[in-house]
Formats: structure tokens, C-alpha cells, sequence
């Protein structure tokens, strides 16, 4: 699971200007998450699993491979056998 796909399942159906007011952060934030690459920190990251119900390992793991830019480590994180990839 990727970034992208992270943040897609938090949003689920909400528009970004309601997805952004959920999470507590500006709407150009959550732009700037999909626009840019640009990756929130850790406290936002954590929201982000709880309104996913996605386990917060995943959306770490997930936010992480895509901020270190190196696709062997971005894809063991991914793949990391401990957890389970929804």
C-alpha cells in the first residue's frame, strides 16, 4: 500500500476541503500531500490511521518509503512480512 492509497482510504468519499477539516489541518496540507509527495508528521500520520482504520504501522510504513526516495528500502517497507497489507 502506498501513500496515495493511505490517504484515499482515510478520505474515503469526503472532499478534500472536509477530509482536510477531519485530520485538522489546512486544505492546502492535504493538496500539498497529493500534489507534492509532500508527507505529514508523525501526529498527523497517526490521525490519519485512526480515521482509516488502517493499522498505524501500515500508514507509517507507507508515509516513510515514500519520504526516503530509495525503492529497495520504499519497497521492503512495503512489504514488510510483520504486517498485514490491506
Amino acid at each position: 500500500m502506498d501513500f496515495i492509497e493511505v490517504l484515499d482510504t482515510a478520505r474515503a468519499d469526503l472532499s478534500k476541503n472536509k477530509f482536510s477539516k477531519k485530520v485538522g489541518v489546512l486544505r492546502s496540507a492535504v493538496l500539498s500531500w497529493y500534489n507534492n509527495g509532500v508527507i505529514p508528521k508523525d501526529e498527523v500520520l497517526e490521525k490519519l490511521a485512526e480515521i482509516s482504520a488502517l493499522p498505524v504501522e501500515i500508514v507509517l510504513f507507507s508515509a516513510y518509503a515514500e519520504k526516503i526516495h530509495n525503492p529497495v528500502i520504499a519497497e521492503l517497507l512495503r512489504n514488510n512480512s510483520n504486517l498485514s497489507a490491506h
